[in-house]
């Protein structure tokens, strides 16, 4: 039977980084199937209950949105889904963008109540929820802070939850990974380890556009308001040349960064690490008993 991870980030750049890390480091594969015939819960099982995927589409009142909210998928979107066939886990990248903890907590419980309605007819046995944040200028232990106060509710005791480790609450595993600078600077983000990848891969190109975006900003730009958004502006226009229009997501994506960037990356590495390292229980169904 598989297992699942359910990986929750901020924003597309950083479910393509977990995705490009996973598949460099650990051989996993992108998974290209319909909706469903996703593994189940998330797709359609064998007794034909609809999975968790198309249940939240179509569950949107429609006529209800803008068009432009009609377009996109309700957050947390998934987003993509990568197999790891060595182990056995789906990998389940699912984008926050921003603080909702709420809705991550809403769709944990809508995977609960999915699962109790066919128990022992899944593809996936048991999952486990990892979360990818930033530290911001805020640092490490505020993130975490952050983190322990906004799914406790939902996981249990988290306060032994740390960056780049599992804790096993009264539900399922439970990790939580924090792009920070180096030990001895606990703050930044994901732009801070991106950054010298893109340098190393396109060195005269990252150079020009430092100094474009550099020589021609002004504080009222956004690009002016942390070192984060003026990395994305770099790195994003270094990638032109091959991306011309495509976002920061596609310039370090499939056909884009190179994948022996994302080998010789050390966070690259720390967060495969992390996310294949999850202390499975030796029995049990997709969750536990008494979830909290």
């Amino acid at each position: 039977m598989m297992k699942a991870v359910l990986v929750f980030c901020e924003g597309r750049h950083d479910i393509v980084f977990a995705q490009r890390s996973l598949g460099a480091l650990a051989g996993c594969k992108l998974v290209d199937r319909p909706i469903e015939k996703l593994p189940s819960p998330f797709g359609t099982n064998s007794v034909a209950r609809k999975g968790l995927v198309a249940r939240r589409f179509e569950r949107r009142d429609l006529g209800s949105l803008r068009l432009r909210s009609a377009a996109h998928p309700p957050l947390p979107a998934f987003e993509s889904m990568i197999e790891d066939a060595k182990r056995s886990v789906l990998f389940v990248m699912l984008r926050v963008h921003g603080s909702h903890n709420n809705a991550v907590v809403e769709l944990l419980g809508e995977l609960d109540t999915v699962v109790a309605e066919a128990v022992g007819t899944w593809d996936v046995s048991r999952y486990a929820a990892a979360f990818l944040f930033d530290a911001n200028s805020g640092g490490l232990q505020a993130a975490l802070d952050g983190f322990r106060k906004s799914y406790g509710s939902h996981f249990g005791d988290l306060s032994r939850a740390g960056h780049g480790s599992w804790t096993s609450t009264d539900t399922v595993p439970v990790g939580c990974f924090v792009f920070h600078r180096s030990k001895d600077d606990q703050t930044g983000t994901l732009e801070d380890h991106l950054a010298p990848m893109a340098e190393a891969a396109w060195p005269v190109r990252y150079t020009s556009a430092t100094k474009f975006v550099n020589e021609n900003r002004n504080p009222s730009h956004a690009v002016s308001r942390s070192r984060a958004e003026r990395l994305k502006a770099i790195i994003t226009a270094a990638g032109q040349l091959d991306h011309p229009g495509d976002p920061l997501s596609q310039v370090i994506g499939w056909k884009g960064l190179p994948q022996a960037q994302y080998e010789n990356s050390r966070t690259s590495r720390s967060l495969v690490d992390f996310l294949v390292s999850i202390p499975w229980a030796s029995e049990g169904e997709l969750v536990a008993e008494n979830p909290v």
